[in-house]
Formats: C-alpha cells, structure tokens, sequence
C-alpha cells in the first residue's frame, strides 16, 4: 500500500521519523521510507492552510492510495483527555466570511457561498469526509468535529463566538485544507489529531505537546500496520 502521511512541523513526527530510520534534513519537504510492508512518503508542509494547500496541490491521486494528516490539536471539549488520538471526521474553514459589526457570518451565509461548493462540503460549509476503511486502528477512534484557523483561540469571547458558531470538538490550522485537497482529488483520507491542550485563555502550562506527540505517533505506526 501507498500512505502519505502529512504534517504541518517535523516536530510532530520526530518518534516516526525516528522508528523509521530516516534522517531529517530541514530543507527537504518529503521523505521515503518502507514499513510493515508499505510504502510511506511523508511531507512536512509547514505551519498553516496556505502551506498545506500549496504543498498538496502538487500531488496526483493514483500516487497514493490513502493519505493520513497527523497532528496535534487543541480541544473544546474536556471530554477528549489530553493525548487521546481522533478521528475528524467533518471541519470547517472557521475564519472564511465576513464581520457585520459584533456578528460573523461564514461564507456560506453569505450572497456568493454557493461559488465554493464541493459535494463533501455541506449547505452550512462543514467539509464531510466519508472516507471508510477496514483498518481497525482508525475504526475504533472517535469522530470528532474541528475547526481550521490562522489564529489559535485563546480569547473568552471569540472561543464562545466560534463553539456558537461551529459546535466543533478540536481546533487545528492545517485540517480543512488537507481534507478540502484530498477530497477534491478524490483521494482516501483521513485526519488524525492527538490532544495536546484545552481551547481557553491562553495558558501553556496546562499544554502537553511532548504526551500528545508520542501517543500520535505510537499509535500512527499501529494504523500503518493494520492496514
């Protein structure tokens, strides 16, 4: 099988690269290595919407045959515990409309929301990936529903905007735009995201992005060997 695991930082997937035997180079973007019997290309796209799209665009679909977005991702919900692995399964691009005074409205509100329609995307904006899979590893994770943002929220009264807005469980920069990019090529995918903090007033110490990165990718080579 053909995977292509993408992520926004090296960071995130130092342990893989490390299980994998492959040397980081910080001015290459894509790696090749062989796993349980797999293919495995990894990209590094940088940090943000704009670099995943960008680095995605120059992908064709009978290159691979699923494609894994792995990261971390902050939290709506303390339901989720900090570390545990999901699936997200639905996303919006949260910040793509327009601000009427004190009020939001998302694209897909607006007069021209329905130029930017896809057949994974929704009447309301939510991208729905309805990637299936016989891997048991993803099956059992719970589907969750994320928000993709230029700015991480930290603020009470934007937090309570956006959870109004969207109902999302997660929070990532790069999600949507991965899911927009493989659906529209038609490519199997899937986003997985570990917790790593609680969406609030901003306070590191309550972060663990060293526990969030190892259960990512303990479990990450688990799913490349189920499948």
């Amino acid at each position: 099988m053909k995977i292509l695991i993408v992520s926004a930082t090296i960071a995130e997937l130092q342990p893989l690269f490390n299980a994998l035997k492959i040397t980081v180079n910080k001015s290459n973007r894509v790696y090749h290595s062989e796993y349980s019997g797999h293919t495995i290309t990894i990209m590094i796209t940088g940090v943000g919407m704009v670099a995943t799209a960008y680095h995605l665009g120059g992908i064709q679909k009978e290159d691979f045959d699923i494609a894994l977005n792995a990261g971390i991702a902050g939290s709506f919900s303390k339901e989720l515990p900090v570390g545990q692995l999901v699936n997200v399964a639905s996303d919006f691009f949260a910040e793509l409309g327009a601000d009427y005074g004190d009020k939001f409205v998302p694209l897909a509100d607006l007069d021209f929301g329905n130029e930017y329609s896809e057949k994974f995307i929704t009447k309301n904006g939510e991208i729905q990936n309805h990637t299936t899979t016989v891997n048991l590893v993803i099956n059992k994770l719970k589907k969750v529903r994320g928000i993709t943002v230029n700015t991480i929220n930290g603020e009470e009264t934007r937090i309570k905007k956006v959870t109004e807005l969207f109902a999302p469980d997660v929070e990532s920069m790069e999600g949507a735009a991965f899911l927009y990019g493989c659906l529209k090529k038609d490519l199997p995918c899937f986003q997985l995201r570990t917790i790593s903090n609680y969406i609030e007033p901003r306070n590191l110490n309550n972060w663990n992005i060293p526990f969030a990165i190892a259960n990512l990718n303990k479990q990450l080579l688990e799913i490349i060997a189920a499948f």
